[in-house]
């Protein structure tokens, strides 16, 4: 990966770090406080989710693939490409649906689904990071 792009990518894996930091007291909360507290953690789980399209936008644009037309479609062609595991796909795939819930409002969202992503999500942008770390010192 070039230099610019490198520091590019650095800056999206500290907003990644940040948003879990960010989610990390609320799963100490106990229902009731969560559910008082789901406009915070709604937010912080769109952001994750934008956070790491963003940083696998990066990744397709260091392998010269053009723009991908959906979060969705960003985590599908890392994996295409052998990058990102299946499983990892698919569970980005499914977190970025509840971010499409949750922005788009398709639907009446459910707090018990909110309160209840927490966990799921931390574990998941974790194992995340920890790809996209590996894969950026890959590129170089």
């Amino acid at each position: 990966m070039t230099k610019p792009g490198r520091e590019i990518m650095e800056r999206k894996l500290a907003f990644l770090r940040q948003f879990l930091t960010d989610l990390e007291p609320y799963a100490r909360l106990d229902a009731e406080g969560r559910g008082r507290e789901h406009y915070a953690i709604e937010r912080l789980l769109q952001l994750l989710c934008e956070s790491a399209a963003d940083i696998g936008l990066q990744f397709l644009k260091a392998r010269g693939y053009g723009l991908a037309s959906s979060y969705r479609n960003v985590f599908e062609a890392l994996a295409q490409q052998g990058v990102l595991p299946r499983d990892l796909t698919q569970e980005l795939i499914d977190a970025c649906a509840m971010r499409n819930l949750l922005t788009h409002l398709y639907d009446t969202i459910d707090p018990t689904r909110v309160a209840t992503a927490i966990e799921p999500a931390l574990n998941l942008y974790r194992r995340y990071l920890r790809w996209a770390l590996v894969e950026i010192d890959t590129q170089g």
